[in-house]
């Protein structure tokens, strides 16, 4: 599949600061319409008018809240009705929240925003052929390799003390099972996606929760961490390259296919993460049920 990103249309979440900030400003600098989400229209507005200075291309905020499914519809609506189809789709945003607290659907909030938010997302868009993107990349971590309870996905959140790290390293493999199993079932659609791993970047992603000694932790050691525009090379990577559509599934760190965890590679936990995530959202895409193989992919 030939592959450009000048004139297309693409939807960046969480890009008023950090790596989708970064991201999307080389994406329009790359001459993409950019569409970019914030969960307020003032953080929306200023990060849109920043890229434009800087490039000198339109550039759209939207408000979006991945923590309420019914928001996350209705974000869906107002988009296609927009613009129609989003050629690449970025699953850029992502929180990191302690002590545990939950959503107004009753879920985890770090599982919610992190995954059940862009899988809702992404579900909708694929649902309708006129609206299905050609491109997903979905930003995860190599903070998965230290998810230790239920990797199986027998549940969207374990039982047991809750632990922020904990619940954020699950909810990034939750990330890559996702789009691996996405790969499977759309292999034949024309549509592509990838996870990526951008790096320890030094961004505010503790600093929006609700525990001062992780934000203090997390900014004590951003000096060591790389900014986000070295983060985001990756993510634009994934967005950009040409030649990378035989890798749909794959995990890439440092703009290369790389390994991620055995349990990031097991094919029945991203089978079993897919339908308790499509029956906690209620977009499940039974008609294409059919496409998905029962063949492992390849590995890098």
């Amino acid at each position: 599949m030939t592959w450009s990103i000048e004139g297309r249309t693409a939807l960046i979440t969480g890009a008023n600061s950090g790596v989708g900030l970064a991201t999307a400003t080389e994406l329009a600098r790359r001459e993409a319409d950019v569409i970019i989400t914030a969960r307020d229209t003032t953080r929306g507005r200023s990060a849109a008018d920043a890229i434009e200075a800087e490039t000198g291309r339109t550039v759209t905020p939207m408000v979006l809240d991945l923590a309420s499914l019914a928001a996350v519809r209705a974000f869906t609506d107002d988009l296609t009705a927009r613009v129609g189809r989003v050629d690449l789709l970025v699953n850029n945003a992502g929180c990191y929240v302690t002590p545990r607290r939950e959503t107004v659907d009753g879920f985890e909030w770090t599982m919610a925003v992190n995954h059940l938010g862009p899988f809702l997302l992404t579900c909708r868009l694929m649902a309708n052929p006129a609206t299905r993107p050609k491109r997903i990349v979905n930003v995860a971590s190599d903070m998965h390799r230290s998810a230790r309870r239920d990797l199986a996905f027998m549940s969207l959140e374990p039982e047991g003390h809750y632990w922020g790290t904990r619940a954020y390293a699950r909810s990034k493999l939750a990330n890559i099972l996702f789009t691996r199993e996405f790969a499977k079932r759309f292999r034949d659609s024309g549509s592509v996606a990838y996870s990526v791993h951008p790096g320890n970047v030094a961004t505010r992603i503790t600093q929006d929760g609700d525990s001062r000694l992780a934000a203090l932790i997390w900014k004590a050691g951003s000096s060591r961490m790389r900014t986000p525009e070295q983060g985001s090379a990756t993510v634009v990577y994934a967005a950009t390259a040409p030649d990378i559509t035989e890798h749909s599934g794959g995990y890439f760190a440092d703009e290369q296919l790389a390994f991620p965890s055995d349990a990031a590679r097991d094919d029945d936990a991203a089978a079993r993460l897919w339908a308790v995530s499509a029956d906690a959202t209620g977009c499940n895409l039974t008609h294409l049920d059919d496409a998905r193989r029962s063949d492992r992919l390849p590995d890098p």
